[in-house]
């Protein structure tokens, strides 16, 4: 389908109605913005080259590590991540657009935005996401990430507490097992409020899938009757799943801290 310009890409990714967040209650974790689209294949090499002279745009103006994002590529789906630290970011949806006024980078923002005008792609997905405090297994030397698989479930209603107790148990089973990637969960606050996402970021997809496979490496500790009733009681927590693997992309990611 044929879209506007980029009001409704990066700008629309950053324009969170506070609305959205009004019945939520409590400390958060990590809040972060995520949207997936999908391209016609034909329009594909246009939308990254449009894609990265938003980067380019962005390096030339010196915006902030408060604008950073992180792209994703699963075939002709893309995903856009982009962290933000507290509510008040998603008060000022023109914020982004400010941070380019009066800079080199300026112009060739502009030059993208008309890129964007012929463009065939929808939108798969708009949400807001939470890292959940306890669902996160990290490590002191982390590896490469080029990769994430990403896992999402649809959970059945009332289901929370035990959701949120399976989660951290499967954070220990990883913990226990010494899994070498590591891994998130994540609530959705606005978009498909009743579904789970889960990450695993990883190097290579040889290892990840084969000696480094999730269910073998917790099989050979010892540990797989445990893990076998672990998955007996998450599913009985969802009505259904989807898996996907998504490939980082360096080329389209403005991230001015690294």
């Amino acid at each position: 389908m044929r879209t506007r310009l980029i009001l409704s890409f990066l700008v629309a990714a950053l324009a969170v109605p506070v609305i959205s967040f009004a019945q939520e209650e409590g400390e958060r974790g990590q809040l972060g913005e995520m949207m997936i689209w999908r391209v016609a294949p034909d329009a594909a090499a246009d939308f990254e080259a449009a894609i990265m002279k938003v980067v380019e745009a962005a390096k030339l103006a010196n915006i902030g590590e408060e604008f950073a994002w992180f792209f994703w590529q699963d075939g002709f789906d893309y995903g856009f991540y982009a962290p933000t630290e507290n509510m008040a970011d998603f008060d000022d949806p023109d914020a982004f657009m400010r941070a380019f006024q009066g800079t080199p980078g300026e112009a060739m923002l502009t030059e993208a935005f008309e890129s964007f005008g012929t463009l065939d792609y929808e939108v798969l997905s708009r949400e807001v996401i939470e890292g959940v405090p306890g669902w996160g297994y990290t490590l002191e030397q982390p590896v490469e990430i080029n990769y994430a698989f990403m896992y999402e479930s649809w959970m059945k209603p009332g289901t929370e507490m035990e959701a949120d107790e399976l989660s951290k148990e499967w954070v220990a089973l990883l913990q226990e097992a010494g899994y070498p990637y590591e891994a998130a969960g994540y609530r959705v606050h606005f978009g498909d409020i009743g579904r789970l996402v889960y990450f695993i970021w990883f190097d290579n997809q040889a290892d990840y899938y084969g000696p480094n496979d999730m269910s073998k490496l917790i099989e050979a500790k010892g540990l797989g009757a445990k893990w076998q009733d672990f998955g007996k009681r998450w599913n009985a927590l969802i009505t259904r799943y989807e898996q996907s693997t998504w490939t980082y992309r360096d080329d389209l990611s403005y991230t001015p801290s690294t």
